[in-house]
């Protein structure tokens, strides 16, 4: 059991961001996490691909994570959380039996995904998963990406950079590629540009039953066949939340975490939340996370001393950048008169380096 001594513990699952920001003299820093390393998932894009680059974008060592090594790291699955509704402090079981005490929690869970990015949590399995997919892709000829978000894009182009022989297809269930969040002229500009690479989309159709024929085809919900030997889960991910054993009405329809303005959990003062897996009308982006840290550090402080938080999360403009292979991509910025921006920018910006050296100075890391 982790227990609180002579100083309050702080716990964070699944994250580190916030509590790096925190004094560690004044608090007992923990995080538990599944993993003993960080995943960058734009570079695990590329890795799960082709085996180029891969010790320029591999897994960044958690140890490095918190600044000046400050806190302790717990490995390990969160079964439940046990507490009361208002301002009270509490513990978490993990999956092993041991009990976590808590004065202040912080969820930053992230999500789940399916397919080559529901990556394992340890070392021997996730290479065994990495180098998996890699050969599915080296082998196959025709590609079905099912779903048109960020994901399958990246995907179709990075496919296409490596094996630009290889059939692929994207099937999306609306009448444009990525969501409503974005314009319809920058959508249109990104099909134009995985078109122009001889990917062929469609539009309007989903994939229910991700399994091949013997004839080698899947078969759409409209009932259209598409030659295929590899099928790749590209849809949305589902928030890692199902821990999070509280009061009916803490999780939405969606399993996301209910928040306030000051990032904390309705009815628990005491937990806070933030990234992929709280209920905000945004896109889930790894580059809004760092104003969430900041606002959650900030308010963490101000419940340990008993004072009312009062930094508060209004949002974030909207800017996406989809890489096309390395030297092409699409973004979009919402702000202004919304500018979007095409292959040579995109690439500079992100396709390049994926925002690997971005990441590694957020970790404390050098470049």
């Amino acid at each position: 059991m982790f227990n609180m001594a002579e100083r309050p513990n702080v716990v964070i699952v699944g994250g580190g961001g916030a509590g790096a920001q925190l004094k560690p003299d004044q608090y007992n820093l923990l995080l538990v996490t599944a993993r003993p390393y960080y995943t960058h998932l734009p570079a695990w894009i590329r890795m799960s691909v082709t085996e180029e680059g891969h010790s320029k974008t591999g897994p960044i060592s958690r140890k490095l994570h918190l600044v000046n090594g400050n806190g302790q790291f717990i490995i390990g699955k969160v079964a439940s959380i046990t507490t009361e509704e208002g301002d009270k402090e509490g513990y978490l079981t993990l999956e092993n039996g041991e009990t976590v005490q808590y004065s202040v929690l912080v969820l930053t869970p992230g999500c789940i995904w399916e397919g080559p990015l529901n990556i394992p949590d340890n070392k021997k399995e996730t290479t065994e998963h990495l180098l998996s997919w890699r050969e599915k892709f080296k082998n196959a000829n025709d590609i079905v990406l099912v779903g048109g978000g960020a994901v399958a894009l990246e995907y179709a182009g990075e496919i296409k950079d490596f094996y630009p022989d290889k059939r692929v297809t994207i099937v999306h269930g609306h009448d444009l590629l990525l969501n409503d969040a974005y314009p319809n002229h920058f959508r249109k500009d990104v099909a134009k540009g995985v078109r122009k690479r001889d990917v062929d989309v469609v539009l309007n159709d989903w994939i229910d039953d991700l399994n091949i024929s013997e004839a080698g085809v899947v078969q759409t919900r409209n009932g259209r066949k598409l030659v295929a030997d590899l099928v790749v889960p590209c849809c949305g991910p589902k928030p890692n939340t199902g821990f999070v054993t509280l009061v009916p009405g803490t999780l939405s329809e969606t399993k996301h975490i209910r928040v306030s303005a000051t990032l904390q959990v309705f009815k628990y003062p005491r937990i806070l939340a933030g990234g992929d897996a709280i209920a905000w009308d945004e896109q889930k982006q790894v580059s809004k996370y760092g104003t969430h840290a900041s606002i959650i550090a900030n308010n963490v402080v101000s419940v340990l001393k008993k004072r009312q938080p009062s930094s508060l999360y209004r949002g974030a403009y909207e800017m996406i950048s989809i890489s096309n292979g390395k030297q092409g991509g699409a973004s979009y910025w919402a702000i202004f008169w919304g500018p979007t921006f095409g292959d040579w920018v995109s690439a500079a910006m992100k396709s390049k380096d994926l925002f690997l050296t971005w990441t590694r100075k957020n970790l404390g890391l050098s470049s």
